[in-house]
């Protein structure tokens, strides 16, 4: 891991960042990343709940879609240029993550292009604003990345608490002024792209889009993005694809279902972030202790998960309705069967993490290769044949077969040589 030589602003005395391996320095950034995880999910839970509430169920799903488009691009980048400046042989100078940044702005404004045009055609508000706010929200999010991983860590800290109290204002303001639903999307997309430039400025990163990559690294940056597209962005493609298909409305009631499980993701995505570093201490086990270990955290997360399911699918209609509005009766159908997926999701995570901690990387690609079109084909198939019920119940059953597959092959790993892995 790293540390900043001097706090910002300002370059380093020696132009950049130095390694350390102290568990302590480990043990700060895993917290810090808990922590500003946490907080960014709190603040899209409240976006989500409130444009839930405001939205007609078209509405509601081109919020959706926008932001799954945001979700996809801000993943893109991170794995196809960020992560190859966090996981540089030597510690990365602030030239280097400057030229970063601009190569992630550059990603951004052609994505943002593509959005804003797209949804000026469709006559989509969300979409738009989406685009306009896509090159200062990717900056953001390599500045919170570059933060917390080999840089300063209250950056990140400041950054999402300031943003958090920018999306409550937008949030009060909207609701107080009794204006347009749109405008709480915008606030928190405004806020975010504003506080992302700024930060890079002071932080000096360089925050005009440029390249900089000869075509071998370009090739490099490509082929994990393309990976990324299969695997885990697959899940974001596949809600384009079901609103091109089978309409935003369908989009529209998977969001509203989706938002009264907000909860459960908030939790889960804190746990996550804590499955990899407790396998690894398992790393060179055997296998039937390794087993036992996964075993462990995935009765630990769906027992901490099951009761928070249970509620939402025993919601009142009373709730449901002060949550999501008219757009409960869409909802409330959709939630039995999302609960299997919220359930089952956790399970093949952990095996997924398994997978990562022995470095079976060939092995992790094939699979997500194969799911990842299997899911954007079923997911469609499934919303255009029987709409947003049809939708829902191809995520448990894609759910029940990855967490299958995942656990299938995390149990037979140490039968395969590491070199074909």
């Amino acid at each position: 891991m790293t540390t900043r030589v001097s706090p910002p602003p300002g370059p380093a005395a020696t132009g950049g960042v130095t390694r350390t391996g102290g568990r302590r320095v480990f043990a700060r950034r895993a917290v810090a990343a808990l922590s500003v995880n946490g907080l960014s999910s709190v603040g899209n839970l409240m976006v989500s709940v409130f444009v839930a509430r405001g939205e007609s169920l078209s509405g509601l799903g081109q919020f959706a879609l926008a932001f799954s488009v945001y979700v996809l691009v801000i993943g893109l980048v991170r794995t196809a240029l960020t992560e190859s400046v966090l996981a540089a042989r030597t510690a990365p100078g602030r030239r280097v993550i400057g030229q970063g940044a601009r190569r992630a702005a550059a990603v951004a404004v052609v994505s943002g292009v593509i959005t804003a045009a797209t949804g000026a055609v469709l006559n989509s508000p969300y979409l738009t604003v989406a685009g306009l706010a896509l090159p200062g929200l990717v900056v953001y999010d390599y500045v919170k990345a570059i933060s917390i991983g080999i840089g300063g860590t209250r950056v990140a800290w400041t950054q999402e608490c300031a943003w958090l109290a920018c999306t409550a204002l937008s949030v009060g303001t909207v609701v107080v002024a009794d204006a347009p639903t749109v405008m709480i999307f915008a606030g928190w997309a405004a806020s975010g792209a504003v506080l992302g430039v700024v930060v890079a400025l002071w932080q000096r990163y360089g925050v005009l889009p440029g390249w900089g990559l000869d075509r071998r690294e370009t090739r490099v940056s490509a082929s994990f993005a393309a990976q990324f597209l299969v695997t885990t962005g697959s899940a974001q493609l596949a809600l384009s694809g079901l609103a091109a298909t089978a309409g935003v409305a369908v989009v529209g009631a998977l969001g509203a279902a989706r938002t009264v499980f907000g909860p459960v993701t908030l939790l889960m995505t804190t746990l996550s972030s804590l499955i990899v570093p407790y396998l690894a201490q398992s790393r060179a086990d055997t296998t039937r202790a390794r087993v036992r270990a996964a075993g462990a955290v995935v009765a630990l997360t769906v027992g901490v998960l099951l009761p928070l399911v249970l509620v939402v699918c025993l919601l009142p209609d009373e709730v449901g309705r002060a949550v999501l509005g008219d757009n409960w009766q869409a909802a409330r159908p959709l939630l039995p069967l999302l609960s299997v997926e919220a359930l089952l999701a956790p399970i093949a995570l952990v095996a997924f993490a398994g997978h990562r901690v022995q470095s079976a990387g060939a092995r992790a690609l094939a699979i997500g290769v194969v799911l990842g079109p299997l899911r954007i084909a079923t997911i469609v198939a499934g919303g255009v044949l029987f709409g947003a019920g049809g939708a829902a119940g191809a995520l448990a059953v894609l759910a029940l077969l990855s967490a299958a597959c995942w656990w299938s092959s995390y149990l037979r790993l140490d039968a395969t040589p590491v070199d074909s892995r």
